[in-house]
């Protein structure tokens, strides 16, 4: 699974109701700004409404507000706010799987970044290039991002920015069954996340796919049972259930193990 840019916000077991009530306060702020004639607060409340839709899965709602605050910024000429609305565009288009028009979307974002000032964006704006041509199948670009990406985030500090980007490439890795390079991966992960039991959670329940793949099970299983102990103090019910996914796999290996040859 491709984490996306704003998976580290809480998702906990009443994130689709948190979501639901954060778009009606955004929708009522939004009618504020509109009465009160601030067409730069209402382009930035469009945005947080546009990323708030992404996240419920409303990728169409989502696109045509993150569209209407970015013509707002463009009237303005405020570059800052249209690199921010592309950005959040970018995303909204990747995980409605027009991946060119993301990428384009992004690499005019870029193009708008002041140079001093804004490395999150650049670097998320990467990270999102690594997810893109990781989906078209082309490698080395994607590391090539991802590893950007990551320079970045290590460089400037950026918080839970390095784990994202560690996570990526040990998905990245794992999926070519490069399994050296995705523990490595994984375990720099951890590092990062020390003092996040839901990123904790997150680096575990991929330890535990790549011993799955590796047929080290018993180690799997034990893994996949810590990242549920750690998803269950969080209140991630949905990973919570992906993983328990995880663990009948592993169960149903070591019960019915592949003989080759």
């Amino acid at each position: 699974m491709i984490v996306t840019q704003s998976q580290d916000a809480c998702l906990n077991s009443h994130g689709c109701l948190v979501r639901v009530e954060r778009k009606r306060l955004l929708a009522h702020t939004l009618k504020l700004r509109r009465e009160w004639g601030d067409d730069s607060g209402v382009a930035k409340v469009l945005m947080d409404l546009s990323d708030t839709n992404r996240l419920m899965g409303l990728h169409e709602e989502g696109i045509r507000l993150a569209r209407e605050a970015l013509g707002i910024f463009e009237r303005l000429g405020d570059t800052v706010g249209q690199a921010q609305c592309l950005q959040y565009l970018a995303w909204l288009l990747y995980d409605d799987e027009q991946l060119d028009a993301a990428g384009e979307t992004a690499s005019r974002a870029i193009d708008l970044i002041p140079e001093k000032g804004y490395q999150t964006l650049v670097c998320d704006c990467h990270r999102l290039f690594g997810h893109i041509y990781r989906s078209k199948g082309e490698r080395e670009k994607a590391i090539y991002h991802y590893e950007v990406a990551l320079e970045i985030a290590s460089s400037s500090n950026s918080h839970g920015r390095p784990f994202w980007s560690h996570y990526a490439l040990a998905e990245l890795f794992l999926d070519e069954d490069t399994f050296d390079d995705a523990h490595a991966h994984v375990e720099q992960a951890k590092s990062h996340a020390v003092n996040d039991p839901y990123k904790l959670g997150r680096a575990m329940e991929l330890q535990a796919e790549v011993w799955y793949k590796q047929g080290r099970l018993e180690e799997a299983r034990s893994e996949a049972l810590r990242a549920v102990d750690f998803y269950q103090k969080f209140g991630a019910s949905r990973d919570v259930e992906d993983c328990r996914g995880l663990l009948q796999r592993i169960e149903e290996e070591t019960n019915n193990p592949v003989v080759s040859g």
